[in-house]
């Protein structure tokens, strides 16, 4: 199993409504990135994936989660 496309997180962040997982907030799609729970990146499953704004996604991984 490959890496997620560009067109498939865009479509993650589409079927997600454009809101961060972690701040319930909608954001522009360029603000927002998909990140891995396991941080295993061919691990694609639904259940592994949350959408982040950068400012959260950049703070999990500062501090190791």
């Amino acid at each position: 199993m490959a890496g997620l496309s560009d067109a498939e997180k865009e479509a993650i962040k589409k079927r997600r409504g454009f809101v961060c997982d972690a701040d319930k907030q909608k954001h522009r799609s360029s603000n927002l990135e998909v990140h891995h729970k396991d941080r295993n990146p061919k691990h694609n499953e639904p259940e592994n994936l949350r959408v982040l704004c950068i400012k959260h996604h950049d703070k999990l991984h500062s501090r190791g989660g």
